[in-house]
């Protein structure tokens, strides 16, 4: 996971979410959240919508356990895929590694907020360098640094190719 000091690399940012939060909580926490965030977040039915502008929407399935809404699924899409993009996968290989790095943080079972604000750190996705080889675009396989992590107060990227073996959380 990565080193839990301060000024050093962890999953999250050190004020991590500790209670979740519970359905009836859910409308006035992403109407804070939107207030603060360029990203936006949009509720319809058990579906959440995360939309970072110019570059990627996010679907999030939720259930609620013991209270607390738990994100069950996600999905990331490119900016203008169809309608239709909250199932199935998208059609572009960039949006395939960031569901499938979210979705090894969904097996830790992280609390939403932690994971919406892990969800908007990728606002910098197409235009960011690797921390290790600092390339936007990976030499192997061209496409973006997928992988984040908390690092000096900020969410940076790397390549999968740059950290074998490693993902978020």
């Amino acid at each position: 996971m990565g080193d839990d000091r301060e000024g050093g690399t962890s999953a999250f940012p050190p004020n991590v979410a500790e209670a979740g939060i519970k359905m009836e909580g859910l409308g006035a926490w992403a109407r804070q959240f939107n207030k603060t965030h360029k990203c936006k977040l949009r509720i319809q039915g058990e579906v959440i919508r995360l939309t970072i502008p110019d570059v990627m929407t996010v679907y999030m399935s939720f259930g609620v356990e013991e209270g607390e809404i738990r994100v069950e699924t996600i999905r990331v899409f490119g900016p203008r895929e169809g309608k239709g993009g909250r199932y199935g996968q998208s059609g572009h290989t960039v949006f395939q590694l960031v569901t499938q790095q979210l979705g090894k943080v969904l097996e830790e079972g992280v609390k939403l907020q932690n994971l919406i604000e892990l969800v908007a750190g990728y606002d910098t996705l197409f235009i960011s360098g690797c921390r290790v080889c600092g390339r936007v675009v990976s030499a192997e396989g061209h496409v973006p640094a997928v992988v984040r992590r908390w690092e000096g107060g900020e969410w940076i990227g790397e390549h999968v190719t740059c950290t074998p073996g490693l993902a978020v959380g």
